[in-house]
């Protein structure tokens, strides 16, 4: 049997996206300011503490505090998760055809340019 990470929740989702977006170490009161402001700042170190226990953050002390970093790209997160639920389907194929059916037709044109380019 196989452990699996549980889900991010959507307080989880939203420092993630902040970090991905500043794309560069941030400190809890910056997370915090620009997150939730409205919560305490030790709910926000314990969030971000649980990100690095879960392997999704890492920190670096800098001066008497931390700063933090996501360990992958949001594209690197994105694609494992979606590899996770892939190799957790009885069915691929059926998946993959649902998924190609749910695409604009932009992202199908990428996806086409993507697989002919790379493989």
């Amino acid at each position: 049997m196989t452990l699996r990470r549980r889900a991010m929740g959507a307080l989880e989702e939203h420092v993630m996206d902040y970090l991905w977006a500043v794309d560069a170490p941030a400190s809890a009161a910056d997370v915090q300011h620009a997150v939730a402001p409205e919560l305490a700042y030790t709910t926000m170190t314990t969030v971000l503490t649980r990100l690095v226990d879960k392997g999704r953050l890492e920190r670096a002390r800098v001066g008497r505090s931390f700063v933090y970093s996501p360990v992958r790209s949001e594209a690197e997160h994105r694609a494992a998760t979606m590899t996770d639920t892939l190799g957790a389907a009885v069915d691929r194929t059926a998946v993959l055809s649902r998924f190609i059916d749910s695409l604009a037709t932009d992202d199908v044109d990428v996806l086409r340019r993507i697989l002919d380019e790379d493989h």
